[in-house]
């Protein structure tokens, strides 16, 4: 049954969207959203744990962004940039 009262929520929400890894800011978290296109590069990504649900987090980053060092799933991982545009995950934010 639910309760007709509301409880001590904001009013305020929260919007997700889908960006790529490589735009995640260094330290933050997220989770992956999906690995887009197909072929041997997102065969390797999946291999490597980063699959839809995962939790990722991005640790540091080569000189100039590249390559970038995550953690997914709690194990460390290396990426190039363009393998990180591949794997999508949710950015979620408040509204201004």
């Amino acid at each position: 049954m639910l309760d007709s009262q509301p409880g001590p929520t904001s009013n305020r929400i929260k919007l997700a969207k889908e960006i790529g890894l490589d735009e995640l800011p260094t330290g933050c978290g997220s989770e992956i959203a999906a690995v887009r296109g197909d072929g041997r590069v997102a065969r390797e990504l999946l291999t490597l744990g980063l699959v839809p649900g995962v939790n990722v987090r991005v640790l540091r980053r080569g000189l100039g962004g590249d390559p970038l060092e995550v953690s997914a799933g709690g194990h460390p991982v290396c990426l190039r940039r363009e393998q990180t545009r591949r794997v999508r995950v949710l950015a979620v934010s408040d509204p201004d």
